[in-house]
């Protein structure tokens, strides 16, 4: 028998020192693929990420959930701002004195101003970007853009920034409500968009940078020093998109009057929705329709469609301009009419506050951006969901066919007799189609333009009522220019 002391057994084992070994899969699973490579010819001269500035142009895709059931005893049947009292007019008066509680007619002004107020506070998909232009210097581009900012402000609360895209520097800054000692513009926030795309940025640093007015929305003003020798370009506007968009939730360009200006064409091509101030002018509405026919062209004939047209019937104005505008308009896809009262501040020069406008220039310009909201909704979800893209190749394509001019009938012949158009003899005509609006001429004896009316005291006597905001697919007829019509 062998000795126990020569026995060489395995060292003893302590179970309170023993360490767990994590399970190993019988099946090492297959690395992460790596991220797609951001292209590298995006110019970013101002440090804001090639990657910030590739996701401005790529769509978002939403992620479907399936709607979930819940009581109706938490849904009200009518709106909560709708159902509240009457504040105008008679009944409102009636209220205030002996403590009622009358509603106002479903068909009054209150009740559309406030069917207006609750438009515009509707959830959004998504971020969106109204741009205000016209390639008509004096249409009204930067007291529109003060305007629908402060309503969407108003009614929005903070997220709300316009900015003036001007190449040279406009005249929002000088517009806008000033409430800030030191005044910032574009290139203040492009000097430091680097550090304001950072991760370790501050949620309210941009406000630095911005001008908050009285309604919520904030101001980024351009630059008019005429010192400087730079102007913005697409690469500037590009940065100062991925640092606006990544801090706030609407942006409104204010832009400028060329649009061969790298500027100007980001803007547009950066829109989701065009609003287009035009005064009842014949010079005016001609520069409207020659740039949006030009989008039309360059496949961006959605933007087109969704345009809201802004008519004003300024002092002196042809009320038979209407017609021939809105005939013209409605030939390139236009589907938005909205009619905006003269306003005296607009054309004042002086600084734009609501507080400063009239009660109608206040209740149109609630539907007006009631409207915007409206179709920024729609334009956001067909840029998620990518419809846009579909359309953009076939408006291209007619775009660049080859067109006949027709003679247009006379105005003031109210049966005209049919113009065969001639025979094709195969070439393309060297004269390019021209719009009957160039070519119109008001026929003798036109009444003159109706003056707006003044604002009663009392909203609920008044004949006329705004209506409630919608889309207008057919023209507007003929008439004198009543913010109420």
């Amino acid at each position: 028998m062998a000795d126990i002391a020569d026995y060489n057994h395995e060292p003893t084992v302590d179970p309170r020192r023993l360490r767990l070994r994590a399970n190993r899969p019988a099946v090492e699973p297959e690395p992460a693929p790596a991220p797609e490579p951001v292209a590298e010819d995006i110019a970013d001269p101002y440090g804001v990420g090639v990657e910030a500035l590739a996701a401005v142009d790529e769509p978002i895709t939403l992620t479907s959930v399936p709607p979930t059931g819940h009581s109706a005893l938490f849904d009200e049947a009518a709106s909560p701002a709708l159902s509240q009292p009457a504040r105008w007019g008679w009944r409102g008066r009636i209220n205030a004195a002996l403590g009622t509680k009358l509603a106002p007619t479903p068909d009054s002004a209150e009740t559309g101003h406030r069917a207006a107020v609750e438009a515009i506070g509707r959830t959004l998909p998504g971020a969106g970007t109204v741009a205000v232009v016209n390639t008509k210097g004096g249409a009204g581009k930067t007291p529109t853009t003060i305007a629908l900012a402060a309503m969407l402000g108003k009614h929005r609360g903070r997220g709300v920034v316009a900015v003036d895209m001007s190449e040279a520097g406009g005249t929002l800054g000088i517009r806008a409500a000033r409430t800030a000692a030191v005044e910032r513009t574009v290139w203040d926030v492009l000097a430091n968009a680097s550090r304001l795309m950072s991760g370790d940025v501050e949620a309210g640093e941009l406000a630095a940078y911005l001008r908050l007015q009285p309604t919520h929305d904030e101001i980024l003003a351009g630059d008019t020093d005429s010192s400087c020798d730079d102007v913005l370009g697409e690469n500037e506007c590009a940065a100062l998109g991925a640092v606006l968009r990544r801090h706030r939730d609407l942006l409104i360009i204010d832009t400028a009057t060329t649009a061969q200006a790298g500027a100007w064409q980001w803007a547009v091509r950066h829109a989701d929705v065009l609003v287009v101030p035009l005064p009842m002018r014949r010079d005016m509405a001609q520069h409207a329709y020659a740039m949006l026919d030009g989008l039309r062209k360059r496949g961006l004939e959605h933007l087109v469609r969704s345009a809201i047209v802004l008519l004003c019937a300024a002092p002196g104005s042809d009320p038979n301009l209407e017609t021939v505008i809105v005939d013209e308009f409605d030939s390139l896809g236009v589907q938005t009419y909205v009619r905006v009262p003269f306003e005296p501040v607009f054309a004042t020069g002086e600084r734009i506050t609501l507080e400063a406008l009239s009660q109608s220039s206040i209740l149109a310009w609630t539907n007006v951006a009631a409207l915007v909201t409206d179709a920024l909704a729609e334009a956001i979800v067909e840029r998620q969901t990518g419809l846009r893209q579909q359309s953009a190749p076939a408006a291209a394509e007619e775009a660049t066919a080859p067109r006949v001019a027709a003679q247009a009938p006379s105005v003031a012949d109210p049966d005209p007799t049919p113009v065969p158009a001639p025979a094709s003899t195969g070439a393309v005509d060297s004269e390019p189609a021209r719009s009957f609006l160039f070519d119109y001429r008001p026929c003798a004896g036109a009444p003159p333009a109706t003056p707006e009316i003044e604002h009663a005291a009392d909203v609920e006597a008044e004949v006329h009522q705004p209506p409630a905001p919608s889309r207008r697919p057919q023209p507007p007829k003929p008439s004198s220019f009543n913010p109420y019509a």
